[in-house]
């Protein structure tokens, strides 16, 4: 089914309307916005049709033409002026701080209360342009075109490269992450937005992500009694096993009354995104 520019333009307006507010008082998108999801990478991908980036660790976002949220809908309340810039069209990008800044990014961009200081220090680094009908080469040409007639520095385009072969992009992969990158994102040249998991947008990382669904938890023993032990997670086939490290005191605690009051009324789940260690936990109603 093809969507014209209006009716994508329509979509993105009716989302950015009205937000639902949850318990913790973040307001949220009636239904998320929806993304492209990435492929894990393997060797018989064709790289003559992809472009190759970095890929930022940070928080991914979308603008809706409206409103900056995350790809769960979450509404971030972004300062007035980092935002003002954007244009009327969806765009996509990560919120980034640099390599190995990844929890200052979280901290600073999931405040209820914009910290004006702290979001000087965050750029809005744009990859794609969910609301553009061209191809992925006319909507970088897009993007690039965008960021260059800007007089600011906070927003800014994602470089794509070209690469021709596989041990090239083993290397490339070697370089970034010897300086902390997350690794690379291959993005499909001749294809236009196709949200969902799929060959368009594929990871390369040197250690793999993988989801889950949180069902049930381990309370604590010896220092950690009286909060959370550890999450147990069933993975696709059904798989399920014990993450119970890489959390900090605080998240122990909020884990505990987050995943005990949830599962006591009768939620099944919750959609949990592991990034190889767990230094970012990013928990999500299934429903969403």
């Amino acid at each position: 089914m093809s969507i014209t520019l209006n009716q994508m333009s329509t979509i993105f307006a009716l989302l950015a309307i009205s937000a639902t507010v949850n318990a913790e008082g973040h307001q949220y998108l009636p239904k998320p916005p929806s993304v492209t999801n990435a492929l894990e990478y393997d060797q018989n991908v064709d790289l003559e049709n992809y472009y190759v980036s970095e890929k930022l660790d940070g928080v991914r976002a979308i603008w809706t033409g409206k409103e900056l949220v995350t790809r769960s809908g979450r509404v971030l309340n972004a300062p007035n002026w980092f935002v003002r810039a954007l244009p009327n069209i969806s765009v996509e990008g990560e919120l980034w701080a640099g390599r190995g800044a990844f929890s200052q990014v979280q901290k600073t961009v999931l405040d209820k209360i914009p910290n004006d200081e702290q979001w000087q220090g965050i750029t809005f680094m744009l990859f794609d342009v969910p609301g553009h009908l061209g191809t992925f080469e006319q909507r970088y040409e897009y993007l690039t075109s965008y960021c260059n007639s800007l007089p600011y520095t906070h927003i800014q385009c994602v470089e794509q490269k070209l690469i021709a072969t596989h041990k090239e992009l083993a290397s490339l992969l070697v370089d970034v992450t010897e300086y902390e990158a997350e690794g690379l994102m291959l993005k499909v040249r001749h294809e236009i937005y196709h949200p969902g998991r799929n060959s368009s947008l594929i990871k390369v990382k040197t250690v793999q992500d993988t989801e889950g669904v949180v069902v049930g938890y381990k309370p604590g023993k010896g220092k950690f009694n009286g909060v959370m032990g550890a999450l147990l997670i069933e993975i696709k086939g059904g798989v399920r096993l014990y993450v119970g490290t890489g959390f900090t005191d605080e998240e122990r605690k909020q884990l505990q009354r987050l995943v005990k009051s949830l599962l006591s009324n009768t939620m099944d789940g919750l959609i949990m995104a592991c990034r190889g260690l767990p230094d970012f936990i990013a928990l999500e109603s299934k429903s969403s």
